[in-house]
This record gives C-alpha cells, sequence and structure tokens, in this order.
C-alpha cells in the first residue's frame, strides 16, 4: 500500500478514492462478486483490484487511474489520498 505499511496495492487506494455515492459503484462490486469462484481467472486477494478496474471500465478512457484522477472521477481530497501525495512530494523532494 502506498503508505508502506499497510497490506494493499495501489488500486486498493483506488478504492479508498471512489466516491461514496457513485451509481456505478455498487453494479461493479456485484458484477465481480457475481462471477462464480470457480470461473474466476484472479485470487481472492485480487477482488479489489477487479472491483476498482470494473469500475474504471465505465469511464470515458477506461482502465486509466490517472485519467480518472484527471478527469476528477476520484477523490483525491481524502485521508489515505493525502498521505500519499505528501510522502510523493517528500521522495521526490529528496532526490
Amino acid at each position: 500500500m502506498p503508505d508502506n505499511a499497510s497490506p494493499g496495492e495501489l488500486e486498493n487506494l483506488v478504492l479508498s478514492m471512489i466516491p461514496g455515492d457513485d451509481p456505478v459503484w455498487p453494479r461493479s462490486q456485484s458484477y465481480i462478486e457475481g462471477i462464480p469462484v470457480a470461473n474466476r481467472e484472479f485470487i481472492e486477494e485480487k477482488v479489489p483490484k477487479a472491483m476498482v478496474y470494473a469500475w474504471l471500465a465505465t469511464r470515458k478512457r477506461p482502465g486509466l487511474i490517472g485519467i480518472a484522477v484527471g478527469k476528477g472521477d476520484l477523490q483525491t481530497d481524502g485521508q489515505l489520498a493525502g498521505s500519499f501525495a505528501n510522502w510523493l512530494r517528500r521522495l521526490f523532494r529528496d532526490l
């Protein structure tokens, strides 16, 4: 995870950035949950990632996290996103 302490991947950060009132998000979750486990090509730990990409597939430029951030589809003012942005600033300031 971007805080180097929590388990997870970049998509776990993106999950926290999807607006709580987004009408497509519950459908994206249901879509992935509706795939029988025997037919999934991904392991259980990748379910959040699959859900995020199902949601991203509905965006104007499907599948691109950076574009979703730039278009304002993702909320960047949350605590986790802010912590990640601060870490990036410190990382590149010290180079």
